[in-house]
């Protein structure tokens, strides 16, 4: 029997993987499975449940920065009541919900985002930016 090399090893493991996904749960779930795992550039030795804990998580994380910086923003520059910032934390909550389950609906909102208003570009910049002025992330 001939070696494989790591690469080829690696092909076959995913090929198998993808295989018994299509075999047990269909063309659409395999669909689904590659773009989860393209997103967030996961290996197959773990498992999407372990995955999903650990990206929520991290999501967690993040969106309390996002949640701080909006509410301080809104509060600070735009002078907003704390009324309208809890009514639009609330709102922001089930819209991330909403992304969660429907990335078609993300993504169509996001590509009339960055026409609208140009979002990817500035994100883009943001990050080029190293986070800030200061360099702190």
């Amino acid at each position: 029997m001939a070696r494989t090399s790591k690469e080829e090893r690696i092909y076959l493991e995913g090929m198998t993987f993808a295989a018994r996904i299509a075999q047990e749960r269909g063309l659409d779930a395999l669909q689904k499975e590659i773009e989860f795992r393209g997103l967030n550039k996961s290996v197959l030795n773990v498992r999407r449940e372990e995955l999903i804990a650990v990206a929520r998580g991290r999501s967690r994380a993040e969106l309390m920065f996002v949640a701080t910086a909006m509410a301080e923003t809104m509060r600070n520059y735009l002078k907003l009541p704390p009324s309208v910032m809890k009514d639009y934390l609330y709102k922001f909550n089930e819209k991330i919900e909403e992304y969660r389950m429907n990335s078609e609906l993300f993504k169509a909102d996001q590509d009339k985002l960055t026409r609208d208003i140009g979002i990817s570009t500035i994100c883009a910049e943001f990050n080029e930016d190293g986070g800030n002025e200061n360099g702190n992330n």
